[in-house]
């Protein structure tokens, strides 16, 4: 959904941005019940799409993880697909919109961009979920194949997985465009920020967190981290170090709570707070170090790139990092600010701990680290990247009058 940080950040600022670099788009999402009930950020976010010139139509999400309420999503999106008129071509973000973008193109070749952020097939397949037998994962393989096969292009979130398309995992591709764009951070936004002037984040908890060695973990409890191995991490280092503090910002603060309480951690020595995406430039601009301890790689991690490591990168946070895929941990060392764990064992912890308590955090560092950010992470990179590949896709469909780089009027094609 749009009204979800991850929806906002990785759907909202690119569409908007290619729409003002004149590519003509219509969004269509599923938003979960809750979010929709706060009418003055549904209302707020449509006034900032049509200010973009984006129509936004929207379905209720179900949400119950059963077969049926699957169905439902996935009839909805089929469902818009195929009634939406003046199609051109359809962005189809993940499995489930290119299940929908398939139908389409069975019925009138209308093309599609694959926009696959992930391995979801095997995603499930390690969750032992939905593919649990031969039977139903030899079907689940043949639409995955259809869904790239027939992909007029693709873009994918790691290099990794750029090559799995390219060398033919799904067949041949040499005649379509296969582009890796992952996720994307506004470097105009997304900066570190003097701490006086993070006016988004209450003052109390700003005054609690004055000069403290502030370590971090953003996000929920799932299958995804190592929560256990990240708070022995913290735990130990709020032992060592009396100025470390640790922020969690996430939506699980009760479940938060009462794991540090299992581990011994004392009230005083932490804070849980909820943020806006909007907000979240300032909360990280007073991190110092974010917990990045992801499950080690597999083949569903292939595809994976974690949103917040852009943010972390932009805003001068420094990360730890551990699993997911070689890719990541080469940005984090390539970067220079973070550290890369070759384990999670007590002792690789403890000496993380360490590191964290005697590691001098200077702006240079913290500067260099962005800039060599910039060209993979940038929401502007990202921007570049993707009229490429939709210029390889489906031709130039940008609007009379936008611009480009040239300076040449963009022809508007139906």
């Amino acid at each position: 959904g749009l009204l979800e940080p991850l929806g906002f950040s990785q759907v909202v600022r690119v569409v908007e941005g290619l729409a003002r670099r004149g590519w003509p788009y219509e969004i269509f999402s599923l938003e979960k019940a809750p979010d929709l009930e706060r009418t003055d950020r549904v209302g707020a976010l449509r006034s900032r799409l049509n200010a973009a010139g984006i129509n936004w139509k929207f379905a209720t999400y179900a949400g119950d993880g059963t077969a049926a309420s699957a169905a439902r999503n996935e009839a909805a999106l089929v469902s818009a697909a195929a009634r939406t008129p003046h199609v051109v071509g359809i962005h189809a973000r993940a499995y489930h919109s290119a299940v929908a973008a398939f139908a389409r193109w069975l019925s009138d070749r209308t093309p599609y961009l694959f926009d696959a952020r992930s391995y979801w097939f095997d995603e499930r397949l390690e969750d032992g979920r939905w593919f649990t037998t031969p039977i139903r994962l030899a079907v689940a393989r043949g639409i995955e194949h259809q869904l790239f096969a027939q992909a007029a292009g693709v873009v994918t979130l790691t290099e990794l997985q750029a090559e799995d398309v390219r060398t033919g995992r799904f067949g041949p591709s040499r005649h379509k465009a296969v582009q890796c764009i992952t996720t994307c951070a506004d470097f105009d936004d997304f900066l570190r920020h003097p701490a006086d002037s993070c006016t988004a984040v209450p003052a109390g908890i700003r005054q609690t967190l004055r000069g403290k060695r502030v370590l971090g973990i953003i996000g929920s409890v799932n299958r995804s981290y190592l929560v256990d191995e990240t708070l022995t991490l913290v735990a130990t280092a709020l032992r060592r170090d009396a100025k470390a503090h640790l922020l969690i910002l996430s939506g699980q603060l009760d479940e938060y709570a009462r794991r540090l309480a299992t581990f011994g951690v004392d009230a005083s020595r932490f804070t849980l707070a909820r943020a806006d995406h909007e907000a979240m430039p300032q909360w990280l601009s007073l991190i110092d170090w974010g917990m990045l301890l992801l499950n080690p790689g597999s083949p569903a991690k292939r595809a994976s790139m974690p949103t917040k490591l852009a943010e972390f990168l932009a805003c001068g946070v420094r990360p730890i990092q551990f699993g997911c895929n070689t890719e990541v941990s080469d940005w984090v060392a390539r970067t220079g600010s973070g550290l890369v764990l070759p384990d999670v064992s007590v002792g690789t912890l403890e000496a993380a701990a360490r590191d964290i308590s005697t590691a001098e955090t200077t702006a240079e560092v913290l500067s260099v680290a962005r800039e060599v950010a910039r060209p993979h992470f940038s929401l502007e990179a990202g921007l570049d990247k993707y009229e490429r590949v939709l210029l390889a896709t489906f031709g130039d469909l940008r609007t009379a009058g936008s611009r480009r780089r040239d300076g040449a009027v963009a022809p508007r094609r139906a």
